[in-house]
């Protein structure tokens, strides 16, 4: 039997049709030396005719990290920040990282949203430039709590003890 999609085929699937465990199967992707040559051509070939895609998100759950940064900004009107996403988001796929980018259009409460939303550990650290109306910094020292990096740059919050990227306009 044949299986012709992806949305079902995983590294259970492989090790049922294979006979073998599922930690070998994974080993054997990962290309061990605890794993015989022969098995992993086996493992291979076998993902490559299901079309086995790895799951992300599983791999994220199981290392404790998404590879995912998020970019809080104001806006994007303004040439600095759209520079600024361009560069982040280069350098970021240069390191095998995802970037999100949320916009708080200048709102105090949709910052405050946005980032209790990144509490969850979607994200690995957060890159950020707070609102014109961001004065409580409550909302930005609970992420530092729940261990997640922060960088600010262009807009900083004085009061957050975390790295600071700022510019002088001279």
């Amino acid at each position: 039997m044949k299986e012709t999609s992806n949305t079902n085929i995983n590294i259970k699937t492989l090790a049922k049709r294979l006979g073998i465990s599922t930690g070998s199967v994974s080993k054997a992707l990962k290309d061990s030396h605890e794993i015989s040559e022969e098995t992993k051509r086996k493992v291979r070939e076998l993902a490559v005719e299901l079309n086995y895609v790895p799951n992300p998100y599983a791999s994220s759950l199981r290392k404790q990290k998404s590879k995912t940064i998020a970019v809080v900004l104001p806006e994007v009107a303004d040439s600095f920040f759209s520079l600024a996403i361009n560069g982040i988001e280069s350098v970021m796929e240069q390191k095998g990282y995802h970037v999100i980018i949320s916009l708080t259009h200048e709102l105090f409460s949709k910052e405050e949203k946005i980032l209790s939303d990144l509490k969850s550990g979607r994200v690995d650290g957060i890159i950020m430039s707070i609102s014109r109306e961001t004065a409580n910094t409550d909302h930005i020292k609970s992420l530092q709590d729940k261990k997640i990096p922060i960088v600010f740059f262009d807009r900083v919050a004085e009061a957050i003890e975390t790295c600071k990227v700022i510019t002088n306009d001279e």
